[in-house]
C-alpha cells in the first residue's frame, strides 16, 4: 500500500496483488470499463480486465452513492 491510498489513516483503495482485508465487492475503473468483482478476505486483488495493475475500491453507499446496481452500456467496436 502506498501513501496515495491513505486518507486520514484509512485505506481508500487496494492495489493489484495486495491481500484483501475483508470479503466484499470491489470496483476498478479505466477509461473504457468499470469492473466489479467479489474478493474474499485473504485473497490477492487481481489485475484489471486488461491485465494491467489497478486500484480496487470497496463498494458501499459512501463510495458509490445510493446505487444498489449498475448499468451496462454496449458500444459498437471502433465507435468509442
Amino acid at each position: 500500500m502506498n501513501q496515495d491510498n491513505l486518507k486520514n489513516g484509512f485505506t481508500t483503495g487496494y492495489a493489484t496483488g495486495t491481500i484483501c482485508p475483508k470479503t466484499g465487492s470491489y470496483k476498478s475503473s479505466n477509461k473504457y470499463l468499470d469492473t466489479i468483482v467479489v474478493v474474499c478476505k485473504g485473497d490477492k486483488f487481481p489485475a484489471g480486465t486488461d491485465g494491467a495493475k489497478t486500484t480496487w475500491t470497496a463498494l458501499s453507499s459512501s463510495t458509490d452513492g445510493s446505487k444498489t446496481s449498475f448499468d451496462s452500456v454496449k458500444v459498437t467496436a471502433g465507435t468509442a
